[in-house]
């Protein structure tokens, strides 16, 4: 009889510990225990929820704050080298101008007879070049 005695203290010792640590714990009612437990849960989903978009939001800023940096130094170097490559493309595109022949020689007077035997020299037609259109000439 003294060992059920002993037994049952032990087992009624163990189950008001465990009862008083889940008092402690997580409350009294166990009904606003869950209702806790789900609203801990859905200040934090919340939070995280808060969280993420600040984070989307800032990276967001910082792409927009480098792209406009970006643009606005492509756009002041675009006009140098625009410049530049007028410059360049005027080189290529361009043939060089033609320079003055040298006179001929003056013909002696014993030429002269030469000269009017000859019959009449024809000159080679040239027909005119055709360049590539480019921005400034189309």
């Amino acid at each position: 009889m003294a060992m059920d005695f002993d037994s049952q203290l032990i087992e009624s010792v163990e189950v008001r510990r465990q009862r008083l640590s889940a008092s402690f714990l997580f409350g009294l009612n166990p009904t606003e225990r869950r209702w806790k437990d789900r609203t801990n849960l859905f200040v934090f989903g919340l939070i995280l929820a808060a969280l993420i978009c600040a984070f989307c939001v800032g990276i967001s800023f910082v792409v927009n704050i480098i792209g406009n940096w970006l643009a606005e130094r492509e756009a002041r170097n675009q006009p140098q080298q625009q410049s530049r490559g007028l410059d360049q493309q005027r080189d290529i595109l361009l043939p060089p101008t033609p320079t003055q022949p040298a006179a001929p020689p003056a013909a002696s007077p014993a030429d002269s007879t030469v000269l009017a035997a000859l019959p009449p020299a024809t000159l080679p037609t040239t027909q005119p070049t055709t360049q590539p259109p480019t921005p400034w000439r189309s």
